[in-house]
């Protein structure tokens, strides 16, 4: 995979490259987040950063990017659950608000460790209007285990990090598409459940 940009950052712009490329990649950097973090830390084995300020600065570009989308959420996205509440969409939607509402902490956790997931979370929560309290108290220290399990691992492999990551990204990808078939099919299961119940 082709890194030279995310070199040239970390030359031009130093410390603050590390928090800007969590941004870029919430604005859509095709590149997985798991390399941008990986890469934080192999700098700090082949150049001059130092670990603590490179990890510091991958791990506050990572929370900040998650509370703007948070925020982005909050701002616009209810608007568009209310308007999804008129559709035939209302009854899933509500399912999904349900979920939140008694497995959203946990969720919100397991949501850094699954790409594609780990952006779209935030905003669903801040849509649901989800406390933010509630949401940082789950999501930093998660953000925290998922930031330096992989800047570790640069720091470890600066060398071979690529190809852990390359192979690693497959299983990551299948992860997250088991956890989304899976949540589809909790959900359509509580539904049933529900439907028989009545009478």
């Amino acid at each position: 995979m082709e890194l030279d940009f995310l070199w040239e950052m970390a030359m031009e712009y130093g410390y603050l490259s590390m928090f800007l490329v969590n941004w870029l990649l919430l604005f859509g950097l095709p590149i997985p987040n798991e390399f941008a973090a990986a890469f934080s830390g192999v700098v700090t084995e082949t150049s001059d950063f130092k670990p603590l300020p490179a990890f510091l600065s991958a791990y506050s570009g990572l929370v900040t990017s998650n509370l703007f989308a948070y925020g982005l959420g909050w701002l616009f996205g209810h608007r568009l659950i209310e308007w999804l509440q008129t559709t035939f969409l209302q009854n899933g939607i509500e399912r999904f608000r349900q979920f939140l509402a008694h497995k959203g902490n946990w969720a919100i956790a397991f949501s850094f460790f699954l790409p594609g997931v780990r952006w779209a979370m935030p905003y669903v929560v801040g849509a649901d209007r989800f406390p933010l309290g509630r949401y940082l108290l789950f999501a930093m220290p998660a953000g925290f285990v998922w930031t330096i399990t992989y800047f570790t691992l640069g720091r470890s492999f600066p060398y071979a990090y690529e190809a852990i990551l390359g192979n690693l990204q497959w299983f990551l990808i299948a992860l997250s598409s088991i956890a989304v078939i899976g949540l589809i099919g909790y959900l359509a299961i509580t539904r049933k459940g529900g439907k028989g119940g009545q009478v």
